[in-house]
């Protein structure tokens, strides 16, 4: 397997980046790594490079320490790649050796029992086999703990970013029960991310244009989570985030529906959308049709989301909604963390003399 780490460390990781943007990386090699400058400087190329971080760290720390520079330096979008790639090669190791652990016990059984027909009495038979076979037990709890962490991409390193808006807390129900969470967006000087804050009580520390340093928290694919465990905390003045006009402008734009259709499920979706009419409505579910002058698409909210009623014209306004399959068509589908509000479309004058 390690190979394919040496794989994605150069070609998902350091090819991807810019030059300029290898330069910046290269200056904060030696933090992680134990490589000098002056070495630094002999690697001419990218694949020397890699192949300098390699020799000091084993492929594995080194793809691990390279997300962490790419991090550090906000190269968020070559640092999420570098580590689904990573999990992806973690998960065909993890089941590799779970198939070589069958082989290896099978074989201990097979010597267990040999062990145990030979032996003379039924007590001597246990003893027998508990010293030819002793089995070792892992430790299951920890080994599930890192499992799940690499899946959610635990970062414990502290993240400075804006705070460009946040939601008023709502309470939603989820599997633990109910909970009071609320959503924010922020941003790095190159580009912007939504966040589920699952602890209502940081809502002051979520205060837009505040620069604020969040550690201990999810990375997923496409937005990151901050639990009661994650520490969020106000940056001092050497660490303010100064984000561009059009990140900015980026980040509250609704996207275009001809685009959603090209997302990868999952993706997490915030915008505004106008209701083109009501396709079926039950009580714990409701589909609407959705456009926009890009095209046209189904949008399913479920459970208790949809209190207020909504009708053709009307506009919904939805906060951490996710795109979704259903059959070959592409949709948007409300989560357990989801939020929506119904905006009424402005009845004409006419329309409004006639109703009084």
């Amino acid at each position: 397997m390690e190979s394919e780490y040496r794989e994605i460390l150069l070609l998902t990781g350091l090819d991807e980046i810019k030059e300029e943007e290898l330069q910046r990386f290269k200056f904060f090699v030696p933090d992680e790594f134990k490589i000098s400058r002056s070495k630094l400087e002999e690697a001419t190329n990218r694949t020397e490079l890699a192949e300098q971080l390699i020799e000091s760290a084993g492929p594995v720390a080194a793809v691990t320490k390279t997300i962490r520079i790419f991090q550090k330096l906000s190269f968020m979008h070559a640092a999420n790649r570098l580590q689904e790639q990573k999990n992806k090669v973690d998960s065909r190791a993890t089941t590799k050796k779970k198939g070589a652990q069958k082989v290896e016990k099978r074989s201990q059984d097979e010597n267990c029992s040999g062990a145990s027909a030979t032996s003379r009495d039924e007590a001597s038979n246990k003893h027998s086999a508990t010293e030819v076979c002793p089995q070792a037990k892992p430790q299951k709890k920890q080994i599930m703990a890192e499992q799940e962490a690499t899946r959610k991409g635990l970062q414990k390193d502290p993240l400075a970013l804006l705070v460009l808006k946040a939601t008023t807390p709502f309470e939603c129900e989820t599997r633990e029960g109910k909970q009071t969470i609320f959503h924010a967006t922020v941003a790095t000087p190159t580009n912007f991310f939504f966040v589920k804050v699952l602890n209502a009580q940081l809502k002051d520390k979520f205060t837009p244009q505040r620069t604020i340093e969040i550690s201990n928290y999810l990375w997923y694919r496409s937005f990151l989570e901050v639990t009661s465990s994650s520490t969020v905390v106000e940056a001092d003045a050497d660490h303010q985030v100064c984000v561009p006009n059009n990140i900015r402008e980026k980040a509250g734009r609704t996207p275009m529906i001809k685009k959603l259709k090209t997302q990868p499920s999952g993706t997490i979706v915030n915008g505004m959308f106008k209701v083109q009419k009501v396709i079926e409505q039950r009580k714990d579910r409701v589909l609407y049709g959705i456009h926009d002058n890009t095209g046209e698409m189904n949008l399913l909210v479920l459970g208790n989301q949809n209190q207020e009623k909504c009708e053709e014209g009307d506009k919904l306004r939805l906060t951490f909604f996710e795109v979704s399959k259903s059959g070959e068509k592409i949709q948007l589908k409300s989560g357990p963390y989801s939020f929506l509000k119904v905006i009424k479309a402005t009845k004409p004058k006419a329309e409004k003399k006639t109703m009084n």
